[in-house]
């Protein structure tokens, strides 16, 4: 018999008001002042309004991931990701991810399949990071950066996807997640 998860008791509260704060172009700051489910006010949270993201684990016919590896501002290191970025306005996901595979790795494929949606960080974030699989991926052509990007394709084999996430290689977490999902899935 399938597991029942059940409905949460509590209730969602109310975002009463809105005041936009900065925007900084990758994300916007936005205070909400807030009421409980029985009316009450209560004090003003601040969150950040991004974009919605993808990531592509794309797998080649002989079994390899294409991964890069990518400099991060946030934490001053190089990370080793799957390409994705950011959803354009009124681009669909996977038009996206079909967009930042080609740019970040040089990389196609003709078949792309909704893997998973994932909420960043639902305490500060509202957007979400669609992961997508693409099969058959294989070189195409030249890589196309944006001005503060610059990425090193890499080749992993699928069968060392585990080893490379317990050495600890991999540290984005939404990398780390699709990667995962990619390998409870996929690779049963």
């Amino acid at each position: 018999m399938p597991f029942v998860l059940p409905e949460p008791k509590i209730e969602k509260w109310d975002r009463a008001t809105t005041e936009p704060l900065a925007d900084y172009g990758v994300f916007k700051v936005v205070r909400y002042g807030m009421r409980d489910p029985a009316g009450a006010p209560r004090r003003p949270v601040h969150c950040f309004e991004c974009p919605d993201w993808c990531n592509v684990i794309a797998r080649t016919p002989s079994g390899e991931i294409v991964m890069i590896w990518q400099y991060r501002f946030g934490t001053d290191s190089m990370t080793l990701e799957v390409p994705g970025g950011v959803i354009d306005p009124a681009e669909e996901p996977i038009a996206a991810a079909r967009r930042e595979l080609r740019e970040e790795s040089g990389y196609e494929a003709d078949r792309f399949e909704l893997l998973s949606v994932v909420e960043p960080n639902p305490a500060l974030q509202g957007n979400r990071c669609y992961t997508f699989l693409a099969h058959g991926a294989r070189l195409a052509g030249e890589t196309a950066f944006d001005d503060l990007e610059e990425c090193e394709t890499v080749l992993v084999p699928e069968r060392a996807l585990g080893e490379v996430i317990d050495s600890g290689r991999i540290t984005h977490a939404l990398v780390v997640s699709a990667l995962e999902t990619y390998a409870r899935r996929a690779l049963r």
